[in-house]
């Protein structure tokens, strides 16, 4: 499956980070665990921030960063 930006994710899917695009929001995203390989689910993905959930955390990440984050789908 081809990765495509987490802006565009449907919200209740699984997803793992494949990459991150620049270097400040690999360090931002480094700062909040979440690194390539991190599994995580879209909680919500509206026109702001997307809710993400990553283990027994919710995070906000803002719609330009998450541009800038390559994701891939899991199947169930």
């Amino acid at each position: 499956m081809d990765p495509k930006p987490l802006s565009s994710a449907v919200p209740g899917g699984r997803l793992r980070i494949t990459a991150i695009l620049d270097k400040p929001a690999r360090l931002r995203l480094l700062g909040l665990n979440l690194a390539p390989g991190t599994t995580v689910t879209v909680l919500r993905n509206r026109r702001g921030s997307v809710i993400l959930g990553h283990r027994h955390a919710r995070m906000a990440v803002g719609r330009r960063l998450a541009e800038r984050i390559l994701v891939e789908e899991l199947t169930p």
